[in-house]
């Protein structure tokens, strides 16, 4: 049904009194949170609450500042339709029952990304459920978010959850694929069906890579920095089933 303006103002096809976002145009009316309010226009998608201590349009449930203006909501995708905006699929990806699912043989990687924004502090975190480690070399499986990322290339610095596939050698850690080396690294026990939220935080060369449940987290600096680059999600000889994924900059 395709109804204009004046009962549909952001002219969407979804009349105002059933949009969902009436005056952001939202014709899937994806709504991550089941709130009320389309992603588009909820100033916080994932999380129910929306209260926004320092008003400056982010929920303090999705702010790194809660209480210091200036941070935005880059991108958000809650995988309830198809891919939208500026995201690109590197290997093999499928939108399916309301997740986004990445997943890579053994020695192989799959991304999902978008063009990293310019700001010197940028956080991406996204909640998942982790799918199946497939490695079984010296080469760890990985599920993890990825930051400066080099075009056509598995080139990034990573915040991941790395094991193999019996389950040793279970790590979070920042990871430079650039150089193939660790950076900084601590043990953490997880599973396949495992429920999990990865935060990865930059300012300049200094990174955070934090999970929850139970939390954990490591930081260190790492100087790759290539031109045009992407930020998103990456698995290597593993898969994930993502629930949803945001990018917020910060002054």
């Amino acid at each position: 049904m395709s109804i204009d303006a004046p009962g549909d103002r952001d002219h969407d096809g979804i009349i105002d009194s059933l949009d969902d976002c009436p005056d952001v145009a939202n014709p899937t009316q994806a709504d991550e949170d089941g709130d009320g309010l389309g992603d588009v226009c909820d100033p916080c998608p994932p999380f129910v609450d929306n209260h926004d201590s320092d008003g400056d349009g982010l929920g303090d449930a999705c702010d790194p500042n809660p209480m210091v203006a200036g941070d935005t909501l880059v991108a958000f995708d809650g995988f309830q339709d198809a891919l939208s905006g500026s995201w690109t699929v590197m290997g093999t990806f499928a939108v399916t029952g309301g997740d986004g699912v990445l997943s890579a043989a053994d020695g192989a990687t799959s991304l999902l990304t978008w063009p990293s924004p310019g700001a010197t502090h940028v956080e991406i975190r996204a909640a998942f459920a982790v799918g199946s480690i497939t490695a079984t070399g010296l080469n760890l499986g990985a599920i993890g978010l990825i930051d400066r990322l080099q075009p056509s290339t598995d080139k990034a610095v990573t915040c991941q959850l790395a094991a193999l596939a019996a389950g040793n050698d279970a790590l979070v850690r920042i990871f430079d694929t650039s150089a193939s080396a660790s950076v900084a690294s601590a043990s953490y026990a997880f599973a396949a069906g495992d429920e999990k939220q990865l935060h990865f935080d930059r300012v300049g060369t200094t990174y955070v890579c934090s999970v929850a449940s139970p939390a954990a987290g490591v930081h260190g600096t790492a100087a790759f920095a290539p031109a045009s680059p992407r930020i998103g999600l990456r698995v290597h000889g593993a898969s994930a089933r993502w629930h949803w994924v945001m990018i917020v900059t910060s002054p």
